[in-house]
C-alpha cells in the first residue's frame, strides 16, 4: 500500500479548540507582520487543506510570505454525537469564538475573512450579523443564489431532496454520500482524470499535484445533520439568502449589512457554483468598498489553478494588503 502524500505543510500552531475543531495559526516567516489578521472558513463538506495543498501550490503558504498572519479553521470529523450542532452554532457559536480568539491572539481590533465555497456563505452570514469585527471579506467561489440550472440547484430541491427523512435515516450528511453527488456532476472526470495522468506521467510536478488533490478529494468529512438540514431548507430549497429572510435563531440575516470591503472572487467554469450565484451578490450587500474578479477555470482552480497563482493570489494579495494597515 503506497504512502498518502504530505499534504498541509505549511508550519503552524494550534491556539484554539472547541468540540472537534481547531483554529491553526501559521508560524510567520517575516519579523513584521500586518497588523489585520486573516481567518480562512474552510467548507464544512472537506478539508481545509485544499488551501495549503503542496509547497509551491498552497494559497496559504503564499499569504505568509506576503507578510499577513494567517489563521485556518479546521471544522475536525464529526460523528453521530454532533447531529444536533446547528448552522446558528457555526455561526454565532463556533466562528464568533474562533474570531475572538484570533483577535486576542494577534491582538487585533478587526479580523479580514476569506471564505471557500460553502465556507464563504458562512463568512457572508457572520459578517452580516457581526460587522463590527470584520475589515475586510473575500469570497473565493461562494454561491449566494441558489437556484439556477445546474444539478446540483436541481436535486437540492424540495421536489427530489427529502432532506427531513435524508437526515431522520443518517443522522449527519454521510461523506461518502457528499463525495458521490458531487462526483455525478461530472461523471467521466473518474475515467478522464486517469487518461490524463497517464498522458502525463512524464511531468512529476503533476504526477505530485494530481496525487494531493485526488487524496484531498476523497478525504471528505461528515456534515452535522442538523446544519445540513437547515442549509438546504434555506438555501437550495427556498433561497432565503438573496431574499433576506435568512434565520440563525431569531437574528435575521440582512445582506445589505454586510458594509466592509469585499473581493468576490468567481471561477468562469465553475461547475458547483456557477457564475451568476456568485456574482449576484455584488447587488446585494451594503459594501461601498467592493470588487468583483473573475478567474478562468473551474471550482478547484481557484485553489491549485494556474489563475490562482497567476491572477488570484497575486491580486487579493494586493487587494488586502491595501486595507490591512491597522
Amino acid at each position: 500500500m503506497s504512502r498518502p502524500p504530505k499534504v498541509a505543510q505549511t508550519p503552524s500552531e494550534v491556539i484554539y479548540r472547541e468540540n472537534k475543531l481547531r483554529v491553526l495559526h501559521y508560524l510567520p516567516t517575516m519579523k513584521r507582520v500586518l497588523p489585520v489578521p486573516i481567518v480562512i472558513v474552510s467548507s464544512l463538506i472537506n478539508k481545509y487543506y485544499i488551501l495549503d495543498l503542496l509547497p509551491g501550490k498552497s494559497y496559504v503558504e503564499y499569504l505568509v510570505k506576503q507578510g499577513f498572519g494567517v489563521y485556518m479553521i479546521d471544522w475536525g470529523t464529526l460523528d453521530y454525537d454532533d447531529r444536533t450542532v446547528t448552522l446558528e452554532d457555526h455561526i454565532n457559536g463556533y466562528l464568533a469564538n474562533i474570531v475572538s480568539s484570533v483577535m486576542k491572539h494577534a491582538r487585533a481590533k478587526k479580523i479580514s475573512l476569506i471564505g471557500y465555497c460553502m465556507g464563504g456563505t458562512m463568512a457572508l452570514m457572520y459578517a452580516a450579523l457581526h460587522q463590527r469585527r470584520v475589515k475586510n471579506l473575500v469570497t473565493l467561489a461562494t454561491p449566494v443564489d441558489f437556484h439556477n440550472d445546474t444539478l446540483l440547484s436541481i436535486w437540492g430541491r424540495r421536489k427530489y431532496f427529502n432532506v427531513d427523512k435524508f437526515i431522520e435515516t443518517y443522522g449527519n450528511a454521510p461523506a461518502e454520500i457528499l463525495y458521490s453527488t458531487f462526483m455525478m456532476l461530472k461523471p467521466t472526470k473518474n475515467i478522464t482524470k486517469y487518461v490524463d495522468l497517464l498522458e502525463n506521467m512524464h511531468n512529476e510536478e503533476y504526477v505530485r499535484t494530481y496525487l494531493a488533490f485526488d487524496y484531498w478529494i476523497n478525504d471528505a468529512v461528515p456534515v452535522a445533520g442538523e446544519t445540513f438540514r437547515q442549509f438546504i431548507k434555506d438555501t437550495y430549497q427556498d433561497n432565503l439568502l438573496i431574499q433576506n429572510r435568512m434565520q440563525l435563531g431569531k437574528r435575521q440575516i440582512h445582506l445589505q449589512n454586510v458594509k466592509c470591503s469585499l473581493l468576490n472572487v468567481a471561477a468562469e467554469h465553475d461547475e458547483i457554483v456557477p457564475l451568476k450565484s456568485s456574482t449576484v451578490l455584488m447587488d446585494l450587500i451594503g459594501s461601498k468598498d467592493k470588487e468583483l474578479l473573475t478567474v478562468k477555470g473551474g471550482h478547484h482552480g481557484l485553489s491549485i489553478g494556474p489563475s490562482a497563482r497567476t491572477v488570484f493570489w497575486p491580486k487579493s494579495v494586493e487587494w488586502l494588503k491595501a486595507r490591512s494597515q491597522g
